[in-house]
């Protein structure tokens, strides 16, 4: 009897290694690392031997909970280049983010960390399913945004074709997957959605034109609702990537097609925690927390224990795929993002895993916080969905399940069709404040 196929990987060696291989190399680094930053000086060299570490060999993974946290502040007071570990002519790129209040985000990297980052975005693609084959269409941003050239690094790593298309100019994309029918699509979900809008338009339809095989849609939180709606319009296996500038980029962890139930952490490079948002303490495995990441081999920007504001949990075992690296759960949303309403903590994901449930609603929505009395409201304005997508429950029925799902009363408001602005490049805006004036969306009163 034949063997079945084993699962592809990029590299096996680390993502199938036994956990006894893994906690030696990544203690190994991580006593590096603490080394490298203890006699470079600066501000983690600094904080460790306050913390009361003199060399790496005092550490170990079960300790790793005491050392000292770096936080976004840290690196906007260390702006541009005060954490840098190697000498400023040793970094080849920089990537970042505008940050918040015009205070820029901004990571340096050098050649040897752009390898890095090359095989960590193609090791996501094979687990997705391409191959030096596919055929790669990258509509995630270029620029200081990671996402555009963090994938397209990856596709050459892995040897496929990329189609460096970008974000936007829609029409074109709709042209240029008709004529090159990739396998392959890489942008955030929000503008897969869009993707997929203006491909229906242009009947151009799984099986009938679209011969989509796998989509890596990440830089936003969103739900398994969401997977579903993207993979009934687009016919592809919907996956989530996850990343950021401050550690890598994308590539720090990604779903594989077997199993699509929480996405693997690279952690042969990066150590992850989850720890309790406020008291910074550890959480158990399964325990929704935020997300803590320690750079190991990273060479020009590396972080020791770096507060992402992400939340999610962790899961270790064996995945079907043959994969033995942790899992962690899709992201809820960041700690800051938390929406606060009449006392209630609410992630927007946690309004679109109730709407998205009802067929007949399209996937796109706005949440609107009414702040123009003294107790906030919550409206969840939606749109009706276009095509056979059948009825959905009223207006009383939807804002009865959200009650329900979160302990909170939202507003709900049905919109026409193309009511909700689209994100054609960038992230989705999911969350708008009305303190007076007209309102956010044209029928909203």
């Amino acid at each position: 009897m034949t063997e079945p196929a084993r699962p592809a990987m990029f590299e096996p060696e680390a993502e199938s290694m036994s956990a006894e291989q893994l906690t030696g190399l990544q203690l190994e680094r991580l006593r590096a690392m603490i080394d490298r930053l203890i006699g470079l000086g600066g501000l983690q060299g600094t904080r460790l031997k306050e913390a009361g570490v003199s060399a790496g060999a005092e550490v170990n993974l079960a300790t790793l909970a005491r050392l000292p946290t770096v936080t976004r502040e840290d690196l906007w007071d260390a702006y541009p280049f005060g954490l840098l570990a190697v000498p400023r002519e040793k970094v080849v790129a920089v990537h970042g983010s505008s940050g918040t209040g015009g205070r820029p985000t901004l990571v340096a990297y050098s050649r040897a960390d752009l390898q890095l980052w090359a095989r960590m975005c193609a090791r996501a693609l094979v687990a997705a399913g391409a191959t030096s084959a596919s055929i790669v269409h990258n509509a995630y941003g270029y620029g200081l945004f990671t996402g555009g050239l963090g994938i397209h690094q990856g596709a050459i790593e892995l040897g496929a074709t990329v189609v460096p298309v970008s974000g936007g100019m829609t029409p074109r994309q709709v042209t240029l997957i008709k004529d090159l029918q990739p396998d392959i699509l890489t942008c955030t979900p929000s503008y897969a959605i869009r993707l997929g809008e203006a491909l229906a338009e242009a009947d151009v339809v799984p099986g009938d034109g679209l011969h989509l095989k796998a989509g890596l849609f990440g830089a936003e939180p969103w739900t398994q609702e969401m997977r579903v709606r993207l993979e009934d319009l687009l016919g592809l296996r919907a996956l989530d990537i996850y990343g950021l500038s401050e550690i890598i980029g994308p590539g720090v962890a990604a779903e594989c097609r077997q199993a699509a139930n929480g996405l693997h952490v690279n952690e042969d490079h990066f150590l992850v925690e989850v720890i309790d948002p406020v008291s910074g303490e550890p959480v158990p495995d399964g325990t929704p927390g935020e997300l803590v990441f320690t750079t190991i081999t990273k060479q020009a920007l590396p972080l020791l224990r770096y507060r992402t504001g992400d939340i999610a949990s962790l899961r270790r075992g064996t995945c079907r795929c043959g994969r033995t690296l942790a899992k962690m759960s899709k992201v809820a949303g960041r700690k800051d993002d938390m929406l606060v309403i009449r006392g209630v903590n609410v992630y927007p994901s946690e309004v679109e895993r109730v709407l998205l449930t009802e067929p007949g609603l399209a996937p796109e929505y706005l949440l609107v916080i009414d702040e123009r009395q003294a107790q906030a409201q919550l409206i969840a304005c939606v749109e009706i969905g276009t095509g056979s997508a059948g009825p959905h429950r009223s207006q009383e029925e939807l804002e009865s399940g959200l009650k329900d799902a979160l302990g909170l009363s939202v507003t709900v408001r049905v919109l026409p069709p193309g009511s909700v602005p689209r994100t054609e490049v960038g992230k989705a805006v999911r969350v708008r404040r009305w303190r007076g004036g007209d309102p956010p969306l044209p029928g909203l009163s």
